[in-house]
């Protein structure tokens, strides 16, 4: 965690007593994070926003989820880094004194033909969504209460097979590996590991293409004929880290209104 900064930007009601769960997601500043803070605290649970560069996103998330009567803070944590990560399930655990819920969403994306790709490229998308993923469930697992939740936020890329998407895929591919073999390595703790894969939503991460162009086509590939929202996932996350998802592991759960029908 970056010094000084975890206190700093820690922005929450008074601690809850009793049992109240706690949800730790990354990414949160923007996008489907933000839904998916917004829809686990409305569901009754304490938020910790986990961001690396959107501050004020993060800050956005905490202020709504206060304002509507919910309870969280944001801490600021480089998923990249080793200690960092061990730093950010610290200090929820001080703070809360225990995790229930961790949801992996912080990710970035890349859309480049294979034979252009640069090994740089290559070490800076795997880096954050296979190398930090990895060491976030490490930590979650290490820590979480048993009967506890872990979800990964992949992309329907890795059935697709895109032109341009070797690196997306590749790295989002491997957190889903992830996922269905620690889903067996602690389902004797009632703990339930699934993926969730997005088809194309209207979020940011559009913006750093043909945004136009782009909704366009997520909506002509979806069966439902419309472009995803960032609610569509974060009701779909709700679902499996609620009780009613108890009996749900080592699942990829396509939530793209029918891009993909396997």
């Amino acid at each position: 965690m970056r010094s000084g900064e975890s206190r700093a930007h820690d922005m929450t009601t008074a601690p809850s007593a009793g049992g109240q769960r706690v949800a730790l997601v990354s990414g949160g500043g923007t996008g489907i994070g933000r839904a998916i803070c917004l829809r686990l605290a409305r569901q009754g649970l304490r938020v910790v926003v986990a961001y690396a560069r959107s501050q004020a996103g993060a800050r956005q998330t905490v202020d709504a989820i206060i304002a509507s009567g919910g309870e969280a803070c944001a801490l600021s944590a480089d998923i990249r880094d080793e200690a960092e990560v061990q730093a950010l399930f610290a200090a929820v655990r001080e703070r809360h004194g225990r995790l229930d819920v961790l949801v992996n969403n912080a990710g970035i994306g890349h859309m480049q033909p294979f034979t252009q790709i640069e090994m740089k490229a290559y070490d800076q998308i795997f880096a954050v969504n296979a190398r930090g993923t990895f060491m976030m469930c490490r930590e979650a697992a290490r820590c979480i209460a048993d009967g506890g939740r872990i979800v990964n936020i992949s992309s329907g890329i890795t059935v697709a097979n895109s032109e341009g998407m070797a690196l997306y895929a590749g790295s989002k591919a491997a957190l889903e590996a992830f996922a269905k073999v620690l889903a067996r390595e602690l389902a004797p703790r009632g703990i339930t590991v699934n993926i969730v894969s997005p088809g194309m939503t209207d979020t940011p991460m559009l913006e750093g293409g043909d945004a136009a162009m782009l909704r366009k086509i997520g909506a002509s590939l979806a069966a439902m004929k419309r472009l995803g929202q960032p609610e569509d996932i974060a009701d779909a996350v709700a679902a499996l880290v609620s009780n009613d998802g108890r009996w749900i592991t080592g699942q990829n759960l396509h939530v793209d209104g029918g891009t993909i029908i396997i």
